[in-house]
């Protein structure tokens, strides 16, 4: 499809409306959404041809796909408010002191690594959603509990999730040759590992400020080669396995850390929240283990399911999916058809692990005497309460992704870049990967959407494809930190809807500039064979 200046730029217009309501102007979500999906269906049919019913599918195709989000947060908020109402928040903040006594490791503890596991099996937001919460009860600011815990589940947005966006990146290229995929392994991981580290350095000092920083660096940077090295070693192995096992084994080894004497004197968080009195008396009598029943039970149920084949295919048979009939706007671009679209496997979705997690972990609680009576209905009106704004929201900004999608303007504005750059292109081939996982809130629906263009970009410039391959996928991890969509999911979870804009603009530029440092490094080497 031929793109002139007027498409590209009018492509853009939606993001820059997006960006301009929740960073200039401080609308909500909701609201920053539903005006860039109008900007996006104006321009779908005015300038890029369109029709009705194209359009009409592509919001249809927004909706349906926003269901699998939505049944994450809805759950996940239920496992919030038992945790509330029972009054085992309480607990868990007095419990993680037998851990260690250190506030600013513990938040490291829960907002690195035990973040970074649950991405490394459930993912789909799972990790913002259960974590802001378990950080605000530690004694974390709920927006510094967002920030920390986007940074978090980052690096695991490429081999976590049992290796699903790296399956979805090779679905869409040919790296059939040993060494491009070994090569491709070596770039994704190396600079994968680069991202935890840095995110491990930015949760130190979110937490304890500059001091904390400092004083948790060594730990910081063990814990992040071990999991770098780690995961680029398995990875050549079992990509799909590589970041489960070394966050695994990053979970055993901070709590091993804890017992050391460096970290058995008091130290508090840079800036806590405002101490609040215990959620319930009977809380005080709550063992940890016992305030901990939905988050393990959450693991368990996670991992057996999605590491065991036969059961994870006996469930997973059983979908719900939605047909799509081609399109074709009238400048030419053509979407699939599709028989069964975005199927949804309800048994094996993670909206059922956590939906299971919070009814067991009520029942629990409830036999334990910890809910008091007419516990159930404020579980519920608060949970949904705090979904509704959330799920107007996410329909609109994945109903927006869809149609600039399908009817072309997320292709032109990546071809448009790639016309222009020519050479230097390899510089911004990371931000191709940003902008995908920023639309979609998914790497791997960036790498399914770009991986391609990325790799026929590198066959027109008749370079090595390794590494555009890498950056598109680390280009989409680090979207991740910054998609409106997983930036609702957190606020929404701690209770701050409506700051989106303070989150974004906290990390914008630093994502940025980590992808141009990227790409800058990927360009360098190319230029001297690497």
């Amino acid at each position: 499809m031929s793109i002139n200046v007027l498409q590209w730029f009018t492509a853009l217009v939606p993001i820059l409306v997006l960006l301009i309501l929740l960073l200039r102007c401080k609308w909500g979500g909701d609201e920053a959404a539903s005006a860039g999906l109008l900007s996006s269906i104006l321009i779908a049919y005015l300038v890029f041809g369109g029709g009705a019913d194209m359009i009409a599918l592509a919001v249809a195709k927004g909706m349906w796909s926003s269901l699998s989000i939505i049944l994450v947060v809805f759950p996940a908020l239920i496992i919030y408010e038992v945790s509330r109402e029972s009054g085992a928040f309480a607990v868990i903040r007095a419990g993680m002191q037998q851990f260690t006594p250190d506030k600013v490791l513990q938040v490291l503890a829960v907002g690195w690594i035990f973040v970074g596991f649950l991405q490394g099996i459930t993912g789909f937001g799972v990790p913002v959603v259960v974590g802001a919460p378990l950080l605000i009860g530690m004694g974390v600011k709920p927006l510094t509990a967002v920030l920390i815990t986007l940074l978090g589940q980052a690096w695991g947005n490429t081999f976590g999730t049992l290796g699903l966006a790296w399956d979805g990146l090779i679905s869409q290229v040919d790296v059939s040759d040993p060494l491009t995929f070994t090569r491709t392994i070596l770039w994704s991981t190396g600079m994968l590992g680069i991202v935890n580290l840095i995110a491990g350095l930015l949760i130190a000092g979110l937490a304890g400020g500059y001091k904390g920083m400092r004083r948790n660096a060594v730990t910081v940077i063990l814990l992040g080669l071990l999991q770098g090295a780690g995961q680029m070693g398995l990875a050549l192995l079992n990509p799909m396995l590589s970041n489960f096992v070394v966050v695994s084994l990053s979970l055993g080894l901070i709590f091993m850390i804890g017992k050391l004497d460096y970290y058995r004197h008091p130290v508090e968080l840079h800036d806590p929240a405002e101490e609040k009195p215990d959620e319930s008396v009977m809380g005080q009598k709550m063992s940890i283990q016992q305030a901990f029943i939905p988050y393990l039970f959450l693991v368990i149920v996670a991992v057996a399911v999605l590491l065991n084949d036969s059961i994870k295919g006996y469930l997973g048979q059983w979908k719900l999916a939605l047909s799509f009939a081609e399109k074709t706007t009238l400048l030419g671009y053509a979407t699939h058809s599709y028989p069964a679209y975005a199927p949804i496997a309800p048994l094996t979705h993670s909206g059922a692990f956590l939906l299971l997690a919070a009814i067991i972990g009520y029942a629990c609680y409830k036999r334990w005497g910890y809910i008091q009576a007419g516990g159930v209905q404020r579980i519920i009106k608060n949970s949904l309460n705090k979904t509704i704004p959330s799920a107007i929201a996410v329909i609109g900004l994945i109903a927006m992704s869809k149609v600039m999608d399908d009817t072309g303007q997320t292709t032109v504005l990546a071809q448009g870049v790639a016309a222009v750059t020519g050479g230097i292109y390899p510089i911004l081939s990371p931000f191709i990967g940003l902008l995908g996982s920023f639309m979609t809130s998914s790497n791997l629906s960036s790498n399914i959407l770009f991986g391609s263009f990325q790799q026929k970009v590198a066959l027109m410039l008749q370079i090595d494809k390794a590494p555009l391959l890498a950056a598109q996928t680390v280009g989409g991890a680090i979207g991740s930190i910054i998609a409106p969509s997983k930036v609702l999911l957190g606020t929404t979870a701690a209770g701050i809807l409506g700051r989106e804009g303070d989150v974004i603009s906290r990390f914008l530029v630093g994502a940025m500039l980590l992808c141009a440092v990227f790409g800058v490094v990927i360009f360098i080497s190319y230029q001297f064979g690497w």
